[in-house]
Parts: structure tokens; sequence; C-alpha cells
């Protein structure tokens, strides 16, 4: 299913690096006095575009996350640099969520589900264990019917965080001058409040929602979490 798990970076990682570090790049370095706006935006698309060619070379394919990155700086540097009212990005900040969970069920028909990524990463399940578990056409079938339903449950939590995401940038800028000082600084304030309002309740659910398929996979293969978890070091009973 996967490459080895120590090749695979963490998807928690792939977040910060092509999505996380380049909006705060774009929003601390943009003023006149540090990058200004223009190389705010170069340095900001160096870091998910790297990691997408670094991804391509070592992985033989398209890292999603680095093409979601790239997006999103585009966006938010193109708007930044236009000087576009607060409803643009309102539309951005909510499009982005949107876009990424109408990926989770598409991305099932893809036949590379991204809820494997995000709850199932090699790197934390012993995929090779859980694959030799689903030794019946039941078991597949029911494993698969699993990945249908996170990925749905993923779906709507980021529907629920773009309405969110939407709402602050309205709250923030929409008395504010675009292209000023002033708006820059609520572009700032407005992404550390979302994260703390939005990303770590978006965090809990996802968390819970690990929890309940870990549940569930468990009680279709009847493996126990240390042997799911342990990445293949240990297996203590014989499957397949």
């Amino acid at each position: 299913m996967h490459a080895a798990a120590k090749d695979q970076p963490h998807p928690l990682f792939d977040l910060l690096l092509t999505v996380i570090l380049p909006s705060l790049v774009l929003e601390t370095m943009s003023k006149p006095e540090r990058l200004g706006p223009a190389w705010a935006l170069v340095v900001a698309l160096l870091m998910p575009l790297g990691f997408g060619v670094w991804c391509f070379i070592n992985k033989r394919g398209l890292n999603f996350f680095s093409i979601l990155g790239l997006a999103a700086v585009i966006f938010t540097g193109g708007l930044g640099l236009l000087n576009l009212s607060a409803v643009w990005f309102a539309v951005k900040e909510a499009a982005f969520p949107v876009f990424l969970g109408i990926a989770f069920p598409l991305s099932l028909a893809w036949g590379r589900p991204l809820v494997t990524e995000m709850l199932l990463n090699p790197q934390v399940i012993n995929h090779p264990l859980l694959e030799r578990s689903l030794d019946t056409q039941e078991k597949r079938a029911g494993f698969q019917k699993l990945l249908r339903q996170s990925s749905w449950a993923l779906a709507g939590t980021m529907l629920l965080s773009a309405l969110a995401n939407a709402w602050l940038v309205l709250w923030f800028l929409n008395d504010v001058q675009p292209g000023s000082e002033a708006y820059t600084r609520a572009i700032g304030r407005q992404n550390w409040v979302g994260f703390i309002v939005i990303g770590i309740p978006l965090t809990a659910v996802t968390a819970c929602l690990l929890f309940w398929l870990l549940g569930r996979v468990q009680k279709l293969t009847g493996l126990d979490r240390h042997d799911l978890m342990n990445a293949g070091q240990t297996v203590r009973r014989q499957v397949g």
C-alpha cells in the first residue's frame, strides 16, 4: 500500500511546511521594512514548491499537500498584492477547507484515499499487518466502508471549518482599509485567532475520529491496538 514508513513524511509535517509556514511568512514578512509583499510571496512559494519537487523525486509522485500549499500561497499573496477587499479573503479562507473536504471522498475513487494519509499514516500504523488481516472479501468490504465513512466525516468537518474561517475574516477585516498596515496586522490577528478557535477544535474532532476508526478496525480485524500501531516491530498474533 505504501513505501516504508521511515521514507514517508508525516501529514502534520506536510501541512507545516506547505501551508502554515508559508502563511506565516506572508503575514509577518510582507511589510516594506522587511521583505515587502513581492519578496515575501517568493519566499513563501519556495517552501511548498521545493517540498513538491522533493516528493516528486523521492516518491515519484505529486504530493497533495504541496499542491494545496502552492495554491494557498498564490491566492493569499496575490490577494495581498492586489489589495482586494475582505470579501475576497473570506472566499479564499472558505475555499481551501471546502476543496480539502471535497478531496477526501473524491480520493477514494482515485485509489489513494487521503483519509489513510491523515488518520492511518504508515508512520504510526502497521500497514503490512493490517493488509494481511483483511484476508476475506467481507473484511475488505468492511474496511472500505470505514474509509468512506471517515472520508465523509472529514469532509463535513472541513465544511464547518470553511464557514468559521469566512466569518472570522469578515469580523476582523471588513472595516479595515485594504493595503494599510492595519490590514496586515488584522490578517495576522485573524490567523492566530483562527488557529485557537478553529484549529484546536478541528484537531480534537480529528483525534476523536482517529480513535473511532482505530476501534472499528480492531473490531473488524481482531488485532489489538498495540500491534496495529506498532509499525511492524512487534506482532503478537499470527494473522493471515
